[in-house]
């Protein structure tokens, strides 16, 4: 064996010594345990929430119906149905006093459970309660009430509008002598004297109607 045979021989026991080396040590990554979070389940979630729930109203309970859906309930005049899609993608259904209804779609649980504790908190009328409050403040009497009965202000465009002085609200009211009719008031201009025509003929005459449409006359 020749000098550079030799050389050539360790040469390539050397690259098979690296090359074993490099699989190990990619074997030894691969084989290395994966770690991972575990994320809580949907039933510790429902846990966290039905503790979050008490904090807000101590009456509140969460409870799971027949259609695996998950129910806020013993918290009147609020109730919460709340349907999960995943473990953490969420659509509530809010209901107030039988009669509002509010939706939220795609929720996080973490906004689930701050919408739901935050509904149990305020103190908000509901939408109806709001409108019969709005029309029974709308009703009051703000000004004071004006007495009829006195003569009342006018503007000075109003004054030079009206012809009689005796027409204007500061006037003092008229006791009623006769009652007119409307035909009775006087109107400007001239009265056209107009006289009914008297019938002649007393006798009411009705002519049968005549069809002129093909096939045979209906009876009537």
């Amino acid at each position: 064996m020749t000098r550079n045979e030799l050389k050539k021989l360790i040469n390539e026991c050397v690259a098979e010594l690296k090359l074993e080396k490099a699989i190990r040590n990619i074997i030894k990554e691969s084989l290395k345990p994966v770690k991972t979070e575990k994320q809580p389940s949907l039933e510790a979630k429902m846990e966290e929430l039905a503790d979050a729930v008490k904090s807000a109203n101590k009456d509140a309970k969460v409870t799971l119906d027949d259609n695996k859906r998950y129910n806020v309930c013993d918290c009147s005049p609020h109730h919460f149905n709340i349907n999960p899609i995943t473990d953490d993608n969420f659509t509530v259904t809010h209901f107030k006093n039988n009669a509002d209804r509010t939706r939220k779609l795609n929720l996080t649980f973490e906004d689930l459970k701050k919408f739901v504790t935050d509904t149990l908190k305020e103190k908000k009328a509901d939408f109806g309660q709001q409108k019969w409050d709005k029309c029974v403040t709308n009703s009051e009497d703000k000004e004071g009430k004006k007495d009829l009965d006195k003569p009342q202000e006018t503007d000075e465009k109003v004054e030079d509008a009206v012809e009689k002085k005796d027409d204007l609200p500061t006037a003092p009211m008229k006791s009623v002598e006769k009652i007119k009719k409307q035909i009775d008031h006087s109107v400007k201009g001239e009265k056209v004297d107009y006289k009914y025509p008297k019938q002649k003929d007393k006798k009411l005459v009705v002519k049968p109607s005549v069809f002129k449409g093909r096939g045979k006359q209906k009876n009537k």
